[in-house]
């Protein structure tokens, strides 16, 4: 098997699938990770990315949506304030929910990398 690089680990771990064959699903439900790997059999119970994912869907979501809002909130100043928003609210949640599983996935997969590369226990 080939060593795998940074950013192959990273892209399968964006798109949701195993980090070391890309071929099984990481993900089960909408962030619920399975309990293993369908294809490899690599486990995916040690890699919990706890708040990770929600820290950085947080992060991306406000430096995306900042400008936008500024842009609603300039250019589009016919609309009322109700409705522009219900236009950023949407927008926010929507996002959020686009970036949330993508961002669990990418920590998954580092997460598994920075433990692949720790020695193996040596059997006495």
């Amino acid at each position: 098997m080939t060593d795998l690089t940074t950013g192959t680990i990273l892209k399968r771990g964006l798109a949701g699938l195993c980090p070391r064959c890309g071929k099984g699903k990481l993900l089960r439900a909408y962030i619920t990770p399975n309990k293993s790997c369908n294809a490899c059999g690599l486990d995916f119970e040690p890699l919990r990315a706890d708040d990770g994912p929600a820290w950085a869907t947080i992060l991306i979501t406000g430096h995306i949506s900042m400008p936008f809002a500024f842009w609603l909130l300039d250019a589009q100043s016919q609309l009322s304030t109700f409705t522009q928003t219900a236009i950023l609210i949407g927008f926010v949640l929507a996002l959020s929910a686009a970036i949330l599983p993508r961002a669990k996935g990418a920590f998954m997969a580092i997460i598994w990398m920075s433990k692949k590369k720790e020695p193996e226990p040596e059997d006495s």
